[in-house]
């Protein structure tokens, strides 16, 4: 006898309909279903909870057989799954990996005590209320936009050196982070890659990443200017002009080098304007007039920085090796030397092939490319040059805020090289990364005395000592490892006066105590041994009452 049924059953939201099960199946057999009014027919479903078949014999018996649970999963093979899983988001796991994987890098660099000069002179600033620090950078050679930044995180999170080392941390990785955003859904994946892989494993970029100083926020702050003044170019938008001449001025008041860059920017981004989208030139002066007036607060002590470096300023004199030294500081390694000659051929590479593709296809791509390279380029220029005229107030360092825009344009000049090249030049890139984060690794934590000297002080140092020191221009450094009330120049200390202990920090070459003061005085020096702060190496003697 055979029955005629139907089922409708609702699984995952699919509706499923079985029709029509005869009641025996090929071979004699014959399938009973879990449900008591169903019979599923062989070929339809194989694997319901059991079968029964016909066995023939006298008795004409039927036999049960237990048979596998019916499922309505196919089968499906996990290894080729997760495969094509990785093929769809290889870049979205690179690009993202790159940049979790280089800040953990730089996280891994400021678990240390080391704080180098200009270091030392951001902390003694932040010391400073608001008013002090907007008053202190008047008088200095850089603007307040960084040390309000940091100001912030003090006032949240404490005064310890680690937190400014994060402070320092978090504009580089969002200027990564801008790689892996808004540059690869502008230029695509290729040239995210590269930005990030030759920003990141750049030298200088290492090593700056986790300093306390404006480098990396002004970092930030040029390249997402150049990012949308290439979208305020394309695309004409309102937000995109008002982003650009924001960034803009953010920029001028974290560097003056920066504000340099910036400057050059903005009269690229007229020149396109003005050659191919004339219909943009309105906005570009509305965003101009918004910059001048931005800055024009800061502007009478921008002009008085200018003119006071005139004579007497502290940077050496511009000649051919000190522009060559620039291009050693970007892109030379001190474990591998030589790495500058290959980093030249890269970019010099970068340029002819940018400049066949412009040729070629005429795209406004590889024009804000080459713009991109120019503004590091003519950042450079401008700062030898004025300081050739006048008093040298360039140096390497302060062509980092621009070095995003020149990893742009290597990214986007090389993002059509066929995948073999690609291949190679980012193993390169992250050898010198991985080169470079090794000497990181050891100027932070195994390049001075820091540690023992800490250590040392931390067992011996009591509430009634003193810690007198003998090199003058580096009590500021000083500074920052011991309380003010226990630190004294030399030549401004009184042996007289009643004391526990002086620890003596004794500079070679610098003003010695006098026998004859400590004679008089009752006094006796001892040596403790050799230790240091910063690149500063002394011994600490010890000087105490001889009945004491």
């Amino acid at each position: 006898m055979r029955c005629k049924w139907d089922v409708h059953r609702c699984f995952f939201g699919v509706w499923l309909s079985l029709a029509r099960a005869p009641g025996l199946g090929p071979g004699g057999r014959r399938f009973e279903s879990c449900h008591p009014d169903a019979v599923y027919e062989y070929e339809l479903l194989r694997g319901c909870s059991s079968m029964v078949e016909h066995q023939p014999s006298k008795l004409d018996t039927w036999v049960r057989f237990p048979s596998p649970a019916f499922s309505f999963y196919p089968e499906i093979n996990v290894e080729e799954e997760a495969m094509k899983i990785l093929k769809k988001n290889f870049f979205t796991i690179l690009i993202w990996g790159t940049v979790a994987g280089f800040t953990a890098l730089y996280v891994s660099l400021i678990f240390n005590h080391n704080i180098w000069t200009d270091e030392a002179f951001t902390l003694q600033l932040l010391r400073e209320n608001v008013k002090g620090i907007i008053d202190g950078t008047a008088r200095d050679v850089h603007p307040p936009l960084y040390y309000l930044y940091a100001k912030i995180f003090t006032v949240i999170f404490g005064d310890a050196l680690l937190v400014q080392k994060v402070a320092a941390i978090l504009p580089m990785t969002a200027t990564l982070v801008l790689g892996a955003t808004l540059i690869r859904r502008e230029f695509g994946d290729r040239a995210a890659i590269l930005f990030l892989f030759f920003l990141a494993c750049i030298p200088c970029s290492m090593e700056f990443a986790v300093q306390v100083r404006m480098y990396s926020l002004a970092l930030l702050f040029v390249t997402l200017c150049g990012v949308y003044a290439y979208r305020a170019f394309i695309y004409g938008g309102r937000m995109d002009f008002a982003v650009y001449a924001v960034s803009a001025v953010a920029a001028a008041y974290t560097h003056y080098f920066a504000f340099v860059s910036v400057i050059i920017t903005a009269g690229l981004l007229f020149l396109a304007i003005l050659i191919w989208k004339r219909e943009r030139a309105a906005a570009w002066g509305i965003s101009a007039a918004a910059m001048v007036a931005g800055y024009l607060p800061w502007m009478p002590y921008f002009i008085r920085q200018v003119t006071s470096v005139e004579q007497g300023y502290w940077i050496p004199e511009i000649t051919g090796q000190t522009v060559w030294e620039y291009f050693l500081w970007t892109f030379d390694l001190t474990l591998v030397p030589g790495m500058v000659f290959v980093f030249l051929i890269l970019l010099k590479g970068a340029s002819t092939y940018n400049t066949i593709e412009i040729a070629k296809h005429k795209e406004k791509t590889e024009i804000f490319a080459l713009a991109c390279m120019l503004v590091p380029t003519l950042t450079t220029i401008l700062g030898v040059a004025a300081s050739a005229v006048k008093t040298p107030i360039y140096r390497d360092q302060y062509v980092f805020p621009a070095l995003g825009l020149l990893a742009l344009f290597f990214g986007i000049a090389m993002r059509r090289v066929r995948e073999s090249i690609l291949i190679v030049i980012s193993l390169f890139l992250l050898f010198v990364g991985a080169v470079q984060y090794k000497e990181c690794f050891r100027q932070e934590y195994r390049s001075t005395f820091v540690p023992q000297t800490e250590a040392f002080f931390a067992q011996n140092l009591s509430d009634d000592d003193y810690v007198v020191y003998n090199w003058d221009a580096f009590g500021f450094i000083y500074e920052c490892y011991f309380l003010q009330e226990q630190l004294v120049y030399l030549e401004e200390f009184d042996f007289s006066q009643d004391f526990g202990t002086v620890w003596f920090l004794h500079t070679e070459w610098m003003p010695e105590v006098d026998p004859a003061v400590l004679e008089a005085n009752g006094l006796h020096m001892e040596n403790m041994g050799h230790f240091g702060i910063e690149h500063n190496e002394f011994d600490i003697y010890k000087i105490y009452k001889i009945n004491g």
